[in-house]
């Protein structure tokens, strides 16, 4: 058993004396920054937090220890420093009044981000979350500690690049994984040799996940980009962000692990894209893998490889030279390239079917011509141009090859039908593979344009085991082939069935009533006199806090708020 008062709080190991640490060289007076936690502060009566590992807008990372079971764990603390603070040696956050709901927001989507790596604990190539609570007015995650050192540091021990056979070897585990923790709705958004570890046992495992905002620019709290390595989307707040944007992460992790340098930034690409190809730079990467690799990193987002699945089959299936292969394999053409292609052949229809035109005429001139000269001899060759095949005609390849087509397709047609009427009959339907939407949050579903082929509807059921507002189920199982206007059925959670009452404690009337609707809990306010609280408080609730509320059966909470007192009212007048 550990002795945690010999704990060093740089390293969570047991010092053998006091003063400075013979594992790792951290000493007790070593100073801290005042805004964060002070090394040694105890949360949740069973983890101790150390030294301050990182912090960016987001939070703070701590080295920690669980006192449970032992043994060294990692602790992030939500903490966003723009919009709260904390005083020296002090535990609580500060939040600045004007900024309290977006920091509630934000809280929120941390928590809930957390929450589903911890339902992903089985996914081994991501570091694990042990632990959620609450404490000092924001929220902790306890996560697994890693032996480990950053891919970062790997390469810098490996002459700074790793062939392609090695790179065989570490990373189809932690990108199997990424793709796993795609499909529970979970993007990234920082992947770089800096957020992958590598571990003692030589596995690679992915770290730091955070909430949108704390990996896109023009947001409210600081971000955190790492130039070459973040999506050319991350640097606007109007862009959308997918698995297209961690594929942009692993494919320029790809790039500097494979060369050695750092891809150009993508922000400084969108003037002058000079990235040049992996295989430019060291002659030994594969072919195939270098322009993978590239298509992974391109600025146009409809453009660039969207899913880690797409990413590993291009990347590690062997190229293929047999043409017909290579058409097989292409992916199912949109609508709108659907219409450029049906465009096309209506236009080139119309070309051979003037041109045909033009030979026909140029026959007859010729015939005609012949006529003043043998006129007997040109009435047989007429007769047989016009009665018999029209090879008789002309050798013009072009002439026969159109009309037999279109002959033997629409032989119901007259002549004088467009090119369109029988061209359209060989558009085949689109064919899309429906997407995976558990786990997902319904509001970014509905928000995002590229599932505006289906016709979603939508049904809210309350759930113990999932958040407010994301999906639990489908009406169509994921990879299905559907066809375009598909009619689909997502069940979305309204959150669990009974909700513990909010404390009410220095809260207005309005505020409390807006954190009541945001846990769907059902209101009325009453107006009451009391001396206890400043007018337009909350005195009291008709159900102590804490107390479990059935919102599932729409139960009802009365609110009650402090009037003006009746002494501060003007005395009423005694004349009649």
């Amino acid at each position: 058993m550990t002795d945690t008062n010999r704990l060093c709080m740089g390293c969570m190991g047991e010092k053998n004396e006091d003063g400075v640490c013979e594992h790792c060289g951290y000493s007790d007076s070593t100073p801290y920054l005042p805004s964060y936690l002070a090394p040694g502060t105890v949360l949740n009566d069973r983890y101790i937090a150390g030294r301050l590992l990182s912090y960016n807008g987001e939070g703070a990372t701590y080295i920690g220890f669980d006192k449970v079971t032992s043994s060294k764990v990692t602790i992030r603390e939500y903490m966003p420093d723009a919009l709260c603070s904390r005083k020296k040696d002090a535990g609580t956050i500060t939040v600045e009044p004007n900024k309290l709901p977006l920091y509630k927001t934000y809280m929120s989507e941390f928590v809930e981000l957390n929450k589903a790596l911890m339902k992903a604990r089985s996914m081994t190539h991501i570091q694990t979350v042990l632990d959620i609570f609450p404490q000092n007015n924001t929220a902790y995650v306890v996560y697994e500690y890693i032996n480990g050192i950053t891919l970062k540091a790997y390469l810098s021990n490996c002459s700074g690049e790793l062939s392609w056979e090695k790179v065989k070897e570490l990373f189809p585990p932690i990108l199997t994984t990424l793709s796993l923790v795609h499909s529970a709705g979970i993007i990234h958004r920082g992947i770089s040799p800096q957020t992958i570890l590598v571990t003692d046992k030589n596995e690679l495992k992915l770290i730091d996940f955070q909430i949108s905002a704390g990996r896109t620019t023009n947001t409210e709290i600081a971000c955190e980009l790492v130039p070459g390595y973040s999506a050319p989307e991350q640097y606007s707040s109007s862009e959308w962000h997918g698995t297209w944007t961690d594929v942009y992460g692993i494919c320029a992790t790809l790039y500097r692990v494979l060369t050695g340098l750092t891809p150009t930034e993508a922000i400084a690409r969108l003037d002058d894209d000079s990235c040049p190809e992996p295989m430019a730079v060291n002659r030994s990467v594969p072919s195939h893998v270098s322009k993978v690799i590239m298509n992974g990193l391109r600025l146009n987002t409809s453009a660039r490889i969207q899913t880690i699945t797409e990413l590993v089959v291009k990347l590690f299936e062997q190229p293929r030279f047999n043409t017909a292969q290579t058409e097989a394999i292409k992916p199912a053409a949109k609508p709108q390239q659907v219409k450029q292609r049906v465009v096309a052949a209506q236009a080139n229809a119309a070309a051979v079917k003037k041109k045909n035109r033009q030979n026909k005429m140029m026959v007859i001139i010729t015939v005609s011509v012949c006529a003043a000269i043998v006129v007997g001899f040109l009435i047989a060759i007429i007769l047989l141009a016009v009665n018999g095949p029209n090879r008789a005609v002309t050798s013009d390849p072009n002439y026969y090859s159109a009309p037999e087509l279109t002959s033997s397709v629409v032989s119901s047609q007259p002549e004088s039908s467009t090119a369109e009427s029988s061209d359209v009959s060989f558009v085949p339907e689109v064919t899309y593979i429906c997407p995976n939407f558990e786990g997902n949050l319904i509001s970014n579903i509905n928000e995002n344009e590229r599932y505006s082929y289906l016709n979603i509807t939508v049904k809210y059921e309350f759930n113990n085991d999932v958040g407010n507002g994301f999906v639990i189920e489908q009406s169509v199982e994921a990879g299905t082939e559907i066809k375009e206007g598909k009619e689909i059925t997502l069940t979305v959670s309204k959150g669990p069935r009974t909700v513990p009452l909010p404390d009410y404690k220095d809260k207005t009337s309005e505020q409390y009533v807006a954190i009541l609707s945001q846990n769907n809990i059902k209101y009325e306010t009453k107006e009451i006199e009391s001396d206890e609280v400043p007018k337009g408080y909350v005195v009291k609730c008709s159900k102590a806090v804490g107390e479990s509320v059935d919102v599932e059966h729409s139960e009802s909470v009365t609110v009650y708020y402090a009037k003006e007192p009746a002494e501060s009212k003007p005395a009423a007048s005694s004349e009649s």
